[in-house]
């Protein structure tokens, strides 16, 4: 992870392998804040094949929603199900 200015360090937990969250925020290793994502339903799981998590809105990879109809890589599909299966 980088080092966010805008986290509140207190507060601040590691989620998985590649997000953080603190008290107001949840955060994408590489681009800080995600503003795309709903902070209480938001939930990942470490050691996941890919950088996936979802909240009640659907899937994110990274810091970009996806939508699992549209999803043919088989490593991707593999980390929605390790997920799901949590």
């Amino acid at each position: 992870f980088y080092i966010f200015e805008e986290a509140d360090y207190d507060t601040f937990e590691i989620l998985g392998d590649c997000y953080a969250k603190d008290k107001n925020h949840i955060f994408e290793m590489r681009s800080g804040i995600l503003t795309n994502v709903d902070y209480k339903t938001f939930r990942t799981k470490k050691g996941l094949t890919g950088c996936v998590a979802k909240d009640k809105d659907g899937y994110i990879m990274w810091n970009e929603r996806i939508s699992p109809n549209e999803i043919d890589d088989e490593y991707l599909k593999k980390a929605i199900e390790e997920l799901e299966n949590e």
